[in-house]
């Protein structure tokens, strides 16, 4: 009889009875977790009859918790991108529910750090997962201290564990702000390494998550921060993982939302190319890179436009022109992502049609722009049409 070949189905459904037949080898020899790769393989696991069971219990033993935990890990990423939220979302949905399994992770979150992955995937990707583990005895406490310790994951946890509302409220009363986020940012750390660079930027949002709830306005953060969090945006709109990470537009999006409510916060963005990102991100959307991606794009240039000082490099990174493909709704955005996106043109157009009327023989006759001279008057256009910092000439006029 022929053994299924690795990588098939065939081979992922086998290993997964084996699970449920609680073999131990399938886990120690890393044939589970070899077989755990795309979101089917995924969803054949948590479907296979008493498999998540067998994975609770192995996670109780010693000897074969890491490579459980590893497993689970594993089987709660979402290493698909934007495409596979749905299903990733009802494999973590499964994961949860299973008696007994959130309790063993926890059990192990101060002494494994594939625990806290774990944690990490299952609230990445659903915000009841969220909701679950914080009801979980004990849950809390071991996220502090795991956060000492395993701090790129950890804070990857609180990062999305604060998106949700309810969790956010019990997250500040446990004085997360104080005791966990703002002591660990404000060391000096290393910051040579990919790794430093994504627990910084896990940290920086997780805080503005907690920090601009109920429309407060975001604290300022640092610029090594701000500019690795533009960094980490483009590896997600990509599709690229980056220090091992795979990071999804909305996750990181959504603290941008917040911390683009401070104008200082904006200039430094900005100044590391925010706009760009952003205006790559407008031009290349499709359906499946999700409407939550978009209407968080959205808010995002809402607060940039705010700052007078940014509207020119909003302009030069092509901003507008990406809003107006977003405004025709040819691929699919939402209604609230078009009518967000026609209100920004219209803002972002008015200076061009101001200086326009102002030079309409009629509607300009009194136009105080008349008085000024030539040269002035050049400089003022060169500003409105686009040229960066009025220096340069990009048309005849």
């Amino acid at each position: 009889m022929s053994l299924p070949e690795p990588g098939s189905p065939a081979y992922a459904q086998q290993v997964a009875l084996e699970l449920a037949a609680e073999l131990p080898d399938v886990l120690t020899s890393g044939r589970l977790f070899d077989s755990i790769r795309g979101v089917e393989s995924k969803l054949r696991l948590v479907e296979t009859p008493n498999a998540l069971e067998a994975l609770t219990r192995f996670i109780q033993f010693e000897i074969t918790s890491t490579a459980a935990l590893r497993a689970v890990a594993q089987a709660a990423a979402n290493t698909d991108g934007q495409l596979a939220a749905t299903c990733s979302e009802t494999v973590c949905l499964k994961i949860v529910k299973v008696p007994g399994l959130l309790e063993a992770v926890v059990e192990r979150l101060e002494t494994d750090v594939d625990a806290v992955r774990v944690i990490n995937n299952l609230a990445a990707n659903c915000i009841d997962c969220a909701r679950l583990f914080i009801q979980v005895p004990g849950s809390i406490q071991a996220l502090k201290e795991c956060s000492k310790k395993y701090k790129l994951h950890a804070f990857g946890v609180i990062n999305h564990l604060s998106r949700c509302p309810d969790v956010s409220k019990i997250l500040l009363r446990e004085r997360f702000v104080e005791d966990i986020l703002l002591p660990a940012l404000q060391a000096r750390c290393d910051t040579s390494s990919s790794e430093s660079e994504a627990t910084i930027a896990r940290g920086t949002l997780a805080l503005a998550n907690l920090t601009g709830m109920n429309n407060q306005v975001c604290p300022q953060a640092n610029g090594f921060a701000l500019r690795t969090i533009v960094k980490v945006l483009e590896y997600a709109i990509r599709g690229e993982r980056f220090a091992t990470i795979t990071w999804l537009p909305p996750a990181v999006l959504f603290g941008l939302r917040n911390m683009t409510t401070n104008k200082k916060n904006v200039v430094l963005l900005i100044k590391y190319g925010l706009a760009g990102v952003i205006a790559g991100l407008g031009n290349m959307w499709d359906q499946k890179s999700g409407t939550n991606t978009l209407e968080l794009a959205m808010d995002c240039i809402t607060h940039i436009s705010q700052v007078n000082s940014c509207i020119q490099s909003l302009w030069d990174a092509g901003i507008v022109r990406a809003l107006q493909n977003i405004s025709a709704g040819s691929r699919g955005e939402s209604v609230v992502a078009i009518c967000d996106a026609e209100r920004l043109v219209n803002l972002l157009l008015q200076r061009h049609v101001a200086v326009c009327m102002g030079q309409h023989r009629r509607m300009g006759a009194d136009s105080l722009l008349l008085l000024l001279d030539d040269a002035v008057l050049y400089k003022i256009l060169l500003f409105a049409f686009g040229s960066p910092a009025g220096s340069q000439v990009t048309t005849s006029l």
